[in-house]
């Protein structure tokens, strides 16, 4: 009875020790370097205006409120939880494989997620993630995108247009209107309805 409420009393402690590291290690195993690539590279990135980041957040609920926490744990209960649901665990997947801090592990990932989650807020992640993202045919970022495609800012694009940009960001070579016009219609209806139906909810 004693050994086993010590490998009881030694799990709990191992694994607590566990969610510290995850929680709190990115200032420590994250060397200046790779702290300053982050620091720099999400705080200059351009903000999003209110209209993106709304129709973002109607399409995917809770993208807004939810961490890499809430990520593993919904995760855990169903494979169909996306990625885009948690801004900022798309921008730590976007550094994992650039910073020096490179083993690749699960709890890496994880701590290099809260180091993000501890400093800049999903809006931040979010502005960080569109105008990193390579939509292909020389449109890096959505600022561009939204040039190339419709002549206008981001701030003046109508819900159609913005879910066409969704259907872009989930695969910009499956769904592009010049090379697949009818694939790219498809998801963009399948975004659009979508942002309809969850803001009629």
């Amino acid at each position: 009875m004693k050994f086993l409420k010590s490998i009881t009393i030694a799990l709990i402690s191992t694994f607590a020790l566990l969610i510290l590291c995850i929680e709190f290690g990115g200032k420590y195993f994250l060397d200046a370097e790779d702290r300053r690539i982050i620091t720099v590279t999400v705080g200059s990135a351009p903000k999003l205006p209110e209209n993106f980041i709304t129709f973002y957040n109607t399409v995917y609920p809770k993208s807004l409120s939810t961490n890499s926490w809430d990520l593993m744990i919904n995760n855990t209960f169903s494979s169909s939880v996306s990625k885009k649901e948690c801004p900022c665990s798309q921008t730590a997947y976007t550094f994992y494989p650039h910073l020096t801090f490179k083993t690749q592990s699960v709890v890496k990932y994880f701590i290099i997620s809260r180091y993000i989650e501890h400093h800049y807020n999903p809006k931040n992640c979010l502005s960080f993630n569109f105008d990193m993202f390579d939509f292909l045919e020389n449109r890096k970022g959505v600022t561009i995108l939204s040039k190339s495609l419709f002549n206008k800012k981001i701030k003046d694009l109508s819900p159609v247009e913005m879910a066409e940009i969704l259907s872009l960001y989930e695969n910009p070579a499956k769904n592009n209107r010049n090379t697949n016009p009818q694939h790219s219609k498809v998801r963009t209806a399948y975004f659009y309805d979508l942002y309809i139906k969850n803001l009629n909810k």
